[in-house]
């Protein structure tokens, strides 16, 4: 409890850009808590939360929340240096994300936060290329790989990371919040396993290694036909969308024309790894997410709505994306 009385004393640190003031806040609660996982998961990943609500409220600025996510690395630096020496003979996994997902931090805090529940447990960075991942599983032969997939839209590359650890003979454990609240995305990806969490993730390794059950078996199946089609037609999609310039943000924020096509491109891929995984509930978030973004920046959802419609009626001849993007306009566009 006392690390998240402490996470409003930490948000402020952040908020000043105070690194010496973050350090010192993180390690007074490793001093009062039994594990440097309870700090990890009981404070500095409820104020990494924060900050990307803040920054997508538009309190902050992208430079805001790039410059505290630096401070909480220097701050997991720091915790690091208290966690003592990996169990003997107890397993090397390694945390990492996709091709394509760089947001780091999230796996970060997993690795240590096995390290300090005693694991051997290597961060391999973010945004690896499953090429060289494969080579680095292979050489390495680590008994798990955990992978950290935050943005939906790099479900795809989630897979082929999955693919490359299963090359490798690796078992892997996906999690994040592209993944979803459930298993489902997990096993449309291939991966062995689905862990919403540290501690969940930790229990999955103690079954499989430390009592010697065998993982469930991955399987997925070939790479969907309308999914191919749609990313084959994704560059016509994405003028598309952009031609109606249908969201208008003041200079202060973007240009126009450039945030319509990042806009509709986003959407366009959203739509994409719906197909990839069969999870209509996957554009539902992203859509809910753009509209508040884009409302925060003083935009209606009507804009949104406007960008989904035309979208919608862009897929009529790809009928699940027909399907899921009638689901996301709903009865909310009007």
């Amino acid at each position: 409890m006392q690390c998240l009385a402490a996470t409003g004393d930490y948000l402020r640190a952040l908020t000043r850009q105070d690194r010496s003031a973050a350090v010192d806040v993180a390690t007074r609660a490793a001093d009062a808590q039994p594990s440097i996982a309870d700090v990890i998961e009981l404070l500095l990943a409820p104020a990494q939360t924060e900050v990307g609500l803040r920054t997508q409220r538009d309190d902050w600025s992208i430079a805001d929340e790039h410059a505290a996510t630096a401070i909480t690395e220097v701050v997991l630096g720091a915790l690091s240096l208290r966690l003592p020496a990996p169990l003997p003979r107890r397993a090397v996994v390694c945390a990492t994300t996709p091709a394509g997902e760089w947001h780091g931090l999230a796996a970060r805090m997993v690795a240590e936060g096995l390290r300090a529940r005693g694991w051997d447990a290597m961060y391999l960075g973010s945004d690896v290329p499953d090429d060289h991942l494969r080579r680095f599983l292979t050489r390495i032969r680590p008994s798990a790989l955990l992978l950290s997939c935050s943005m939906t839209t790099a479900l795809p590359q989630l897979a082929r990371s999955v693919d490359a650890a299963a090359d490798a003979g690796v078992p892997t454990i996906v999690g994040g919040a592209g993944c979803g609240p459930d298993d489902h995305r997990a096993r449309a990806v291939g991966a062995n396993a689905w862990a919403p969490d540290t501690v969940t993730a930790d229990a999955l390794l103690r079954r499989w290694i430390d009592e010697g059950t065998a993982p469930p078996p991955a399987r997925r199946g070939s790479i969907p036909a309308d999914y191919l089609e749609l990313i084959g037609r994704r560059t016509a999609l994405v003028d598309r969308l952009a031609g109606r310039a249908a969201v208008a943000l003041t200079p202060a924020h973007a240009r126009p024309q450039q945030a319509n096509r990042q806009i509709g491109a986003q959407l366009v891929d959203a739509v994409a790894a719906s197909l990839f995984v069969d999870d209509p509930r996957l554009l539902d978030e992203h859509v809910d997410w753009l509209v508040e973004m884009l409302d925060a920046r003083g935009v209606p959802a009507g804009a949104v709505w406007g960008l989904l419609d035309v979208l919608h009626d862009a897929v009529a001849d790809i009928p699940r994306a027909e399907r899921f993007t009638a689901t996301s306009l709903g009865p909310r566009a009007g």
